[in-house]
């Protein structure tokens, strides 16, 4: 069986909208399509196993990796428990979200712009190893990391397909009652592997979220992109549960893991309850998606989910709205196809857009402060590029000319194996227009599909 795959950190919040677009605008995250809302009487509580069964509506972001989403609930009816004012890291439950970032100091600036009055967070670690904690507004943990975990972990996948995006979520810190038996919930029933003589954190680093001096014994485990590291704290005592908790109360839910087929759904649904996970029901399927959650011991919510591809469009697993995103694959070497995607000027050899250069960049003409004219059927367009790495990637936005009030396009080009060269065109924006996103999006897509394509034929045409 393959290595579990982890789709989803589920969080449940006061305010479900506001915190979306928290974590969008600091993490740069993409809207997931789709919403879902349940009410009575659709069969959620024999899902979820809240009491009453409830009304609510979820809502999704995206990060860079796929089949994996951040998951949203706004709960309606029972209405969420707030987190305890005095709830520390170290109390039992899911704990600490671990997000990695394109750009460190980036990030850290967006948060201080997206938050009340916040802390300037600690900053440990030399460059491309730093690291810093922060809450978000409803009081979850979240560690920033510049480096990838998974880097250090054999076996793990990355999963990369949208490094347009800014971050992408790679664990998640559960405080355990007992780590005897959070490791036969997490690794004999669920399938995740252990991670020989690895650590994410060591004791030294409990005063990142202000618990200096804490003492814990800690097992790290691993899906094929996600780790979960499991803590038990020796000192400070953890607190309990709240009395009447819920998992619609405020806070992180669970995770989720995903199949990508219902036969791999079933599979691992059977070996958790074999071993001894209690499921609220029988597996629901409505056809969008397989799912049920189970439970352990010590009251731990893991949700097993099977998210048909297919229609991932409705599950919240693609990236929603305003949002183009482009691929082709051409037999030419990676630096001629760069030095035709830099080529301002040359842009109506292949486009239906005639270019210039209004004004060069530094040091690289084309590169970072090049403001480019785009002329096409009637429009003038400007655009600036904003950020380069030689070869492989850059970014620029719109300036003036469309009706848009924020666009941002990126172009990657990658090198495959004979030869070949991957280009990736992506395309986020907001429309000025009410309800014309998708519609331009579409037509956009076919734009740059068929430009794409027309720059295919003439690379490998000569």
């Amino acid at each position: 069986m393959a290595d579990p795959h982890i789709a989803q950190v589920a969080l449940c919040a006061h305010n479900a909208g506001q915190l979306r677009q928290w974590y969008r605008s600091v993490f740069d995250l993409a809207t997931g399509s789709g919403a879902l809302v349940s009410v009575p009487p659709m069969p959620t509580q024999r899902i979820q196993g809240i009491d009453p069964n409830p009304a609510e509506a979820v809502t999704w972001l995206v990060d860079q990796q796929d089949y994996f989403q951040l998951e949203f609930f706004q709960f309606y009816r029972p209405v969420s428990k707030l987190k305890p004012t005095a709830w520390r890291p170290c109390d039992i439950g899911y704990s600490i979200i671990g997000i990695c970032v394109a750009d460190f100091e980036a990030t850290l600036y967006r948060y201080a712009a997206h938050s009340d009055a916040p802390p300037p967070p600690s900053v440990v670690g030399e460059s491309g190893r730093r690291r810093a904690c922060v809450r978000d507004p409803e009081g979850n943990w979240i560690e920033i990391l510049e480096r990838d975990p998974l880097d250090d972990i054999a076996g793990a996948a990355y999963g990369i397909v949208r490094p347009e995006l800014g971050a992408v979520v790679r664990f998640m810190r559960v405080s355990v009652p007992d780590l005897k038996r959070a490791r036969e919930t997490y690794v004999d029933a669920l399938g995740l592997v252990e991670v020989a003589d690895g650590a994410l954190h060591s004791d030294e680093d409990e005063a990142l979220w202000g618990l200096p001096g804490a003492s814990t014994d800690t097992l790290l485990l691993r899906g094929s992109n996600f780790l979960v590291e499991l803590v038990q704290y020796l000192d400070p005592e953890p607190a309990p549960r709240p009395a009447g908790y819920q998992i619609c109360d405020q806070g992180v839910m669970n995770i989720a893991l995903g199949f990508r087929t219902p036969a791999q759904f079933n599979a691992a649904f059977a070996r958790a309850t074999g071993h001894g996970l209690r499921p609220n029901g029988k597996p629901v399927d409505i056809g969008i998606f397989r799912v049920m959650y189970v439970n352990d011991a010590d009251g731990f919510s893991v949700e097993m989910l099977c998210a048909r591809p297919s229609l991932w469009s409705l599950s919240g697993f693609s990236p929603g709205g305003a949002y183009v995103q482009n691929e082709v694959l051409i037999r030419a070497r990676p630096e001629r196809v760069w030095q035709r995607l830099i080529d301002h000027a040359g842009l109506g050899d292949w486009t239906l857009f005639r270019g210039r250069v209004l004004r060069p960049g530094a040091p690289a003409e084309v590169g970072p402060g090049c403001m480019r004219e785009l002329k096409a059927f009637g429009l003038r367009i400007t655009e600036e590029v904003v950020s380069w790495e030689q070869g492989s990637r850059y970014r620029y936005r719109l300036r003036s000319g469309a009706p848009f009030r924020w666009h941002c396009g990126d172009v990657f080009v990658t090198a495959e194996q004979g030869e070949c060269t991957r280009v990736r065109w992506a395309i986020r924006f907001e429309s000025r227009l009410p309800f014309t996103g998708k519609l331009t999006a579409w037509v956009l897509g076919r734009i740059f599909r068929r430009a794409l394509g027309q720059l295919k034929q003439q690379l490998e045409a000569s």
